[in-house]
């Protein structure tokens, strides 16, 4: 894989575990009107995914330095 394909799934999966902060923290918010199943099977979901994008774009930006 070249440079360019890491640096652009990087930066990719950099913007998904932005929404996906900004989801969990809507998810967290709404918890009184929520069904508790549903509250934690989304938490676990959004978590999980949230810490794959993060760990994917960390790996891919690690030597990245912008000009």
């Amino acid at each position: 894989m070249t440079d360019e394909k890491k640096i652009k799934i990087g930066k990719l999966c950099n913007k998904i575990a932005t929404v996906l902060f900004v989801l969990f923290f809507i998810d967290v918010c709404v918890i009184p009107i929520m069904n508790t199943i549903f509250f934690i099977v989304s938490t676990i979901v959004i978590a999980a995914l949230f810490a794959a994008c993060s760990i994917v774009s960390h790996i891919f930006l690690k030597d990245y330095k912008p000009e």
